[in-house]
């Protein structure tokens, strides 16, 4: 009986600590989130793509030895890295990150999107 418990006791513990670990993408994300949250409101508004890339790039750059480390003991698929990259796969886990939990990059995201969207006039 008492082996019993302790299974289920550990299996429990392990299952709760596993749901507390942050994922790499998540701690990409937290970098680029306080990046979008110390751009000026004039930043927010002039909503350029280069801000937004800045953002990201500088993320990976402070995460990058944690990101190696992730996705060398993860053993992610030699063809997805081929085919999208680290980087690439990355960055879109970052914004669907970013989307769901980043008021300013959620903000940002709609001034760029209203900027893309303006019709430009004729002459």
């Amino acid at each position: 009986m008492k082996t019993i418990l302790t299974i289920i006791l550990m299996t429990s513990f392990f299952a709760i600590q596993a749901q507390d670990e942050i994922t790499i993408e998540q701690t990409v994300a937290d970098s680029a989130c306080a990046c979008f949250s110390a751009l000026d409101s004039s930043q927010i508004s002039s909503a350029k793509a280069s801000l937004k890339s800045k953002c990201l790039q500088e993320a990976i750059q402070k995460n990058q030895e944690n990101i190696t480390k992730n996705y060398e003991t993860e053993q992610r698929k030699d063809d997805q890295l081929q085919k999208e990259g680290i980087q690439g796969s990355m960055l879109i886990k970052v914004q669907n990150i970013l989307s769901q939990s980043c008021p300013n990059y959620i903000l940002f995201e709609k001034r760029l999107q209203v900027g893309r969207g303006t019709p430009r006039k004729r002459r």
